[in-house]
């Protein structure tokens, strides 16, 4: 069999259980497939898909849960420090032409925090109120950055929102419309560089499958357990660690 076809089938098996993760939890699925899809196709190549499919998903999840949004909580909070965020990131990606570099620091990006999600699912028995603002901000500043870089910097926003939206249906809402905003302006930035094009959109619709799958599947599943996150997060933390290993072993 062609290995180039080989390839696409393994993404989109790796698409499907990441946006199965996102259609049940709400977010997951860019830092899932880049963590996985990473080890069959080149940044390059695979984050203008991803960046592609994440906004498809968000539309269909904002179009889901649209009456729950926290619109102020959104606008007020979470979007101007990501976005702020965002942008140093884009310039960093930008700029730097080595991304043995950035894989590296996605590796060890992964790694914590997997770690510091599960810490937190063990801490939710007991959660918390809302973070000051004072940290919130840093917070949301860093998950920007590493979302203008890999367009997966879901955990550290996810982190911060999980504090300030106790309701899961408000959660799953106000996150979605904030990937939705975040992928447009990526996708903005890809094109004016010229990382979307016909072959890339080709990439995307032989793909497309995996996120349509995804949906079927996460929209069929009213499981939320402990267990079930643990198990994501512990295989992002091997994903992460298996990708600093490779790294310095091919550079």
């Amino acid at each position: 069999m062609d290995p180039l076809l080989i390839c696409v089938f393994l993404l989109v098996l790796v698409l499907i259980f990441a946006h199965t993760v996102e259609t049940v939890l709400g977010f997951g699925a860019n830092i899932i497939a880049l963590a996985l899809g990473i080890f069959i196709f080149p940044l390059e190549t695979i984050l203008p898909v991803l960046v592609i499919l994440g906004l498809l998903q968000s539309l269909w999840l904002v179009a889901r849960w649209f009456k729950h949004i926290r619109w102020q909580v959104l606008f007020l909070n979470i979007l101007p420090a990501a976005i702020i965020g965002m942008a140093i990131g884009i310039s960093y990606r930008t700029l730097v032409g080595n991304y043995t570099q950035l894989l590296i620091l996605l590796g060890v990006f992964i790694m914590a925090v997997s770690v510091m999600e599960i810490v937190l699912i063990y801490k939710t028995r007991v959660a918390g109120g809302s973070l000051p603002w004072y940290l919130g901000w840093p917070i949301l500043i860093v998950g920007g950055i590493f979302h203008g870089i890999f367009a997966s910097g879901s955990p550290l926003i996810i982190y911060y929102s999980s504090r300030e939206l106790k309701e899961p249906a408000e959660f799953r809402a106000t996150i979605s419309m904030l990937w939705l905003i975040l992928s447009i302006i990526l996708i903005v930035n890809l094109f004016s560089i010229g990382q979307i094009n016909v072959t890339t959109l080709a990439t995307t619709g032989i793909v497309l499958p995996g996120l349509i799958l995804g949906i079927v599947f996460g929209s069929r599943m009213t499981f939320r357990t402990l267990v079930y996150k643990v198990l994501i997060y512990a295989l992002l933390f091997i994903a992460g660690m298996l990708l600093i290993v490779q790294q310095i072993i091919y550079r």
